[in-house]
């Protein structure tokens, strides 16, 4: 059975050697047909299902957990993840059939184990087995009865002169592999290790971005449609929000939170991705609440001039006048601030006017005060 699937979502090194090709294969819409002749088929759907997903469903409608048939499959889900080096899912693997053998499939588990050369697992089972209180019920089984004879003989012996205790993977290891997680694969793949896979060039402004066709349209209808039915000749893709083009780093914050869902973004960018999610179609509006809730807990004097400046050139008038109102009201302390030598022309006759206009204000209610102590 063949799989298709693309490159530069694979989570595991060993078969990231095995699929990669020149920057001109990359580069084909053809797919990559990879031969794996000594794969279960249903035992590699999981592990795709682990690549795309960061979870793994061991069972299916009406299987028992611990049932032969499960633990088969997991140990096979086992071996593809030491041979794809997956080793947040080997540890996986590892800890849900630690906790599923039980004296009715351990023999069954210690034969494949032995069988496919697991030798974690194979270990497991034994001690498993030689347990004091394990030992007589599974010994007398008739499973025990047809067992191998080598590993009737290894058993035996294991019960006799029992080996030092053996852990299954050394706890360093365990705890840096139990680290990891799809978000992370994802960070490093957007930041560094994907780079050499990239198959689209997002146009910002003039400048080239590298980016990954299956990741934007998985993450976005608007991509998907592109990719599909209307994809550039040259694989360029010119980027704006709507008639908006947003800044360099409003973007690098759009595409983490695309990658892997990174929202920490400081507030002008937020103002940038406010509409991002409605235009490119997300399948959620987590991105738009937070840009919302960023915006109203986190405008300052440290920060009020890019907001305003992003604020201007999206039209977001509301932001704006938002932005006007903590400048005047903070005159003084904006007044010293370097940022305001970039604005243009037109935005500092905006502050000056809304300066003027605060004062004009406080001049006509002292006028009304003064007016009304005389009719005193």
């Amino acid at each position: 059975m063949n799989y298709y699937y693309y490159p530069y979502l694979m989570k595991m090194d060993q078969l990231e050697l095995w699929m990669y090709r020149s920057q001109e294969d990359i580069q084909s819409t053809e797919p990559i047909t990879i031969y794996l002749p000594d794969a279960d088929h249903i035992a590699l759907q999981m592990v795709l299902s682990y690549i795309y997903t960061d979870r793994i469903l061991p069972t299916q409608d009406g299987q028992e957990h611990n049932s032969n048939e499960v633990i088969l499959m997991m140990m096979d889900v086992y071996r593809l993840s030491i041979k794809f080096q997956m080793g947040r899912l080997e540890q996986l693997c590892i800890q849900y059939l630690e906790s599923c053998i039980n004296h009715k499939n351990v023999l069954v588990a210690l034969h494949n184990a032995a069988k496919l050369s697991l030798d974690s697992i194979k270990e497991y089972c034994l001690k498993f087995i030689v347990k004091e209180s394990n030992c007589n019920q599974i010994v007398n089984s008739m499973e025990f009865e047809s067992l191998d004879k080598p590993l009737m003989v290894e058993i035996i012996r294991r019960k006799l002169s029992p080996p030092h205790s053996v852990r299954i993977l050394p706890e360093p290891l365990q705890d840096q592999v139990m680290g990891r997680s799809l978000e992370k694969d994802l960070e490093t793949f957007l930041q560094s290790a994907g780079r050499d896979l990239c198959d689209v060039t997002l146009v910002l402004d003039g400048v080239e971005i590298p980016a990954h066709k299956a990741i934007l349209s998985a993450r976005c209808s608007y991509f998907e449609a592109l990719f599909r039915w209307s994809m550039p000749e040259n694989n360029k893709v010119t980027i704006a929000i709507g008639e908006m083009i947003p800044s360099r780093q409003a973007f690098d914050s759009l595409l983490r939170y695309i990658y892997y869902s990174d929202t920490t973004m400081p507030p002008e960018d937020s103002l940038y991705l406010f509409p991002a999610p409605h235009f490119y179609g997300f399948t959620n509006n987590r991105l738009q609440a937070y840009c919302k809730h960023n915006l109203e807990k986190n405008v300052s004097v440290q920060n009020v001039v890019q907001i305003l400046e992003a604020a201007d050139k999206i039209q977001a008038l509301d932001m704006k006048k938002h932005a006007l109102r903590i400048m005047v009201h903070n005159f003084q302390n904006v007044a010293h601030l370097p940022e305001l030598n970039r604005l243009n022309k037109d935005l500092l006759l905006e502050i000056i006017k809304a300066k003027a206009d605060d004062e004009g204000e406080v001049n006509l209610s002292k006028d009304w005060s003064l007016s009304n102590i005389s009719d005193i």
